[in-house]
């Protein structure tokens, strides 16, 4: 009998399918019983931007110039990236539509980056980074934006820090 559910296409077929169907549960829907997930962090609430600011604007810039593609905005629980800031919650994202927590890091991480740099500095670094960022910078100069947009982006990118955290 077990070797005939063996030989039988269609019970291998079912069988691959309800596989498949808690594989997608378990990664699509599972998550949004965490609570983690599902509660915006203090850090959220200070980045739930107005959609009429400079930092909602800046945040457009910042997703149709491609910025995601080379820079990530998420700090993982590894040694690398011990320095960068605190750790990155899964409720940071909250907010976020879409969520431009980039696939790899060609450039720095820029989650915390309004911490470390002055808008003086993101200004110059957008003109010209190959003189602020290094010689070996491959990103490219951002002369052809407006002024509007680039004092957009600088304003997105300055909002990027952790919510101040409570002394008790």
């Amino acid at each position: 009998m077990a070797n005939d559910a063996e030989k039988n296409p269609g019970i291998l077929l079912i069988g691959a399918a309800l596989l498949v169907m808690m594989g997608v549960i378990g990664t699509l829907v599972l998550p949004y019983f965490d609570e983690g997930v599902t509660t915006p962090t203090q850090t959220a609430k200070l980045r739930n931007y107005p959609t009429d600011s400079a930092e909602a604007r800046g945040r457009h810039v910042y997703i149709r110039e491609g910025c995601n593609y080379c820079h990530s905005q998420q700090v993982r629980p590894v040694r690398a990236d011990s320095k960068l800031g605190p750790v990155t919650l899964p409720g940071d994202f909250y907010y976020d539509q879409p969520v431009v927590t980039g696939t790899i890091r060609t450039g720095p991480d820029l989650m915390w980056v309004g911490q470390r740099y002055s808008a003086d500095w993101q200004h110059a670094h957008l003109l010209n980074p190959q003189k602020i960022g290094g010689d070996g910078s491959i990103m490219p100069k951002y002369t052809y934006l407006s002024k509007q947009d680039r004092d957009d982006l600088v304003a997105y990118l300055l909002s990027l820090k952790p919510a101040p955290q409570n002394k008790d």
